[in-house]
């Protein structure tokens, strides 16, 4: 049987992968910050940069997580689009990712986040989401 509500409590198992702690949502800004620690086993080029699709996936959960977090876990955002704009490299180590709110429909939001290495911006995302009621 399917939840109505996705449980805010219980993140999604794929978070454990990217090393994902610390979610941090301000529901006054509409805002959320995420910690991830990266190992070389999401890495290319023997260890030395991660690979960009997990970047990806660090802006992408950063952004979708917002949304949930917004809608108090009633609707699961989709991702309809995501552009990914790569800044820097990205090694193994600590990341932050933060996203934020640029408009919000009925059914589509328009979402932006920036991931940092400590103060080196990596990369950056904006993404289209379509909101799916659960």
């Amino acid at each position: 049987m399917t939840s109505s509500k996705i449980d805010l409590s219980q993140p999604p198992k794929f978070l454990s992968i990217l090393g994902a702690s610390d979610i941090a949502f301000d529901k006054k800004k509409e805002t959320i910050t995420i910690h991830f620690d990266i190992g070389e086993e999401l890495t290319h080029s023997n260890g030395a940069y991660v690979q960009g699709g997990f970047i990806t996936a660090m802006l992408d959960t950063s952004m979708a997580h917002l949304l949930i977090f917004k809608t108090n876990g009633e609707y699961n955002p989709l991702t309809l689009n995501i552009n990914v704009n790569f800044l820097a490299p990205g090694i193994p180590g600590k990341f932050t990712s933060s996203a934020t709110i640029n408009k919000i429909g009925k059914s589509i939001s328009f979402t932006s986040a920036e991931l940092h290495q400590g103060e080196k911006l990596v990369a950056t995302a904006s993404a289209t989401n379509k909101f799916l009621k659960l």
